[in-house]
């Protein structure tokens, strides 16, 4: 632990959960940087400290409202929006007022077995958990709100694209009508 000087700011060094880490106290007053490093010695000691990001601040749905407006509407086409707007809202009526710092990996698992009770299918629950893992990736890359994505300890919904059709009997005389004779005989 210590005060060292970076240029003409004070900048202070001190290990918390065993990491080293190092913090500007943003002044270029010595006496002063010496009370900030004080404080924060204390704090560490009374196990009250820690590194406050801004997400602590913004809920599921602020999250939400930043990304319709800041990527959905302008990054995607018209029709994708207007799908992300669709899947927001299932998202929203769960996680709409929980901070997103307090969302967690088993409230998206209890969320997924919520919405396949609801009969959603597997497809329309992974398009829900895609879009609010990258709403979390854009928290954590671009707007420095949040430092991790509960949803990359989640396990993607299996989905099965396959499609049995028949064909009507109308399709299969045209079928055969349009077939070189040695295929039908």
């Amino acid at each position: 632990m210590g005060l060292y000087k970076r240029g003409s700011v004070w900048w202070m060094r001190f290990t918390h959960n065993g990491e080293q880490l190092r913090r500007s106290t943003e002044t270029d007053n010595r006496t002063l940087a010496k009370r900030i490093f004080d404080k924060i010695k204390g704090e560490i000691a009374e196990g009250k400290w820690f590194e406050r990001l801004p997400g602590k601040d913004y809920t599921f749905k602020d999250l939400m409202v930043k990304y319709m407006a800041d990527h959905s509407a302008v990054n995607k086409a018209a029709s994708s929006h207007k799908r992300d707007k669709s899947l927001s809202a299932h998202l929203n009526k769960v996680f709409g007022d929980n901070y997103i710092t307090d969302i967690n990996p088993p409230m998206v698992s209890d969320y997924k077995t919520q919405r396949r009770k609801e009969g959603a299918s597997p497809r329309t629950i992974q398009y829900e958990l895609t879009l609010m893992s990258h709403a979390f990736n854009l928290a954590i890359f671009d707007w420095g709100w949040i430092e991790v994505n509960p949803l990359n300890k989640v396990t993607k919904e299996t989905v099965n694209n396959s499609i049995e059709r028949w064909l009507t009997q109308k399709e299969e005389k045209l079928l055969l009508k349009a077939s070189p004779k040695w295929l039908v005989e």
